[in-house]
């Protein structure tokens, strides 16, 4: 049998249809076998190493090679060695054996409820080390989930969740600026920043004829076809789409701005900011989401991340 031959007959055999020549049918387990004596050598060390009885293994080797029509290996008392089509069909048993626990993986995750797709929208309020390790976690706890995640505004989440554009949306809202279906998670305590260098941070107390003076760097975003910038006290703004990108703005000292403490915690304590003195009454401020028509595994397992990490930072 040719080496081409073989390959199709492994593909065949696989997906359960019979072999053309043998009409018998290969395994997966008579796949892993043959791969496990090949990793250990031998069918003594296979066995030790498996766990399975030396007999079993040995039998669905036997099974495979029948099935094939060809020897895998070459016995010689207790040696083996791959014979020349075993060792040209090794590379596809490894890539069959990889699909099949791939397809067994999609199937149980399905049963289970884990999504194979989830779309999530959110802003950046909180920090990014945050978000890198959570969705390094979910990859490593549902591998076969493929996970797109989209920045922007909280603003806007709920018109992506409502066209079904994402899952859910994670944002910081004003109690007056919350979407109608948004749920609270945690209240989010706001600083009012400054660069140490900037005159005002040498002022004792601020109020808001001080800020008004002074560039507000602040968050902007799209609302009906047009940006619309969320400035305190004047027209005197700088708006930008991403809480990071505003706190760098501030640091650098282009004005000051009010922002997430979890966001902001570092660089104060690091003292590249200054948190501004002030007897402001300032809005509220919740961490929310808004959800589809449904949570699936992957996402609840994503927000319980998100609430228990705000737990930790109020």
């Amino acid at each position: 049998m040719s080496t081409l031959t073989l390959h199709q007959s492994l593909s065949a055999n696989y997906f359960g249809t019979k072999h053309v020549d043998q009409g018998t049918i290969m395994r997966a387990e008579q796949v892993q076998a043959f791969i496990d004596v090949t990793e250990h050598g031998s069918f003594a060390a296979a066995a030790r190493h498996t766990g399975m009885k030396r007999s079993t293994l040995s039998a669905a080797v036997n099974a495979l090679e029948d099935s094939l029509g060809v020897a895998l290996f070459e016995r010689s008392g207790n040696s083996l060695q791959l014979t020349a089509v075993g060792e040209s069909v090794l590379p596809d048993c490894y890539r069959l054996l990889t699909s099949a626990n791939r397809i067994n993986k999609h199937c149980q995750q399905h049963l289970q409820g884990v999504e194979s797709q989830l779309c999530i929208a959110r802003d950046d309020a909180l920090p990014e080390a945050f978000w890198r390790q959570v969705m390094h976690d979910l990859k490593q706890r549902y591998p076969l989930t493929a996970i797109s995640v989209y920045l922007l505004p909280p603003q806007e989440h709920a018109q992506f969740v409502l066209r079904q554009t994402v899952d859910i949306a994670f944002g910081l809202y004003t109690a007056e600026g919350a979407a109608v279906n948004a749920s609270n998670l945690a209240p989010v305590s706001m600083s009012l920043v400054a660069a140490p260098g900037h005159p005002l941070s040498r002022l004792p107390n601020v109020t808001k004829d001080d800020l008004a003076q002074y560039t507000q760097v602040c968050l902007t975003f799209d609302q009906g076809d047009k940006l619309v910038s969320e400035a305190l006290f004047s027209t005197n703004y700088l708006g930008l789409t991403m809480f990071e990108v505003i706190r760098d703005a501030v640091i650098n000292g282009t004005g000051w701005a009010l922002l997430p403490y979890p966001l902001v915690k570092e660089a104060l304590a690091s003292h590249s900011l200054c948190a501004l003195n002030h007897d402001l009454l300032l809005e509220s401020h919740y961490y929310r989401y808004v959800e589809g028509e449904s949570l699936g595994v992957v996402a609840t397992a994503l927000l319980t991340n998100v609430i228990r990490f705000l737990g930790t930072t109020r």
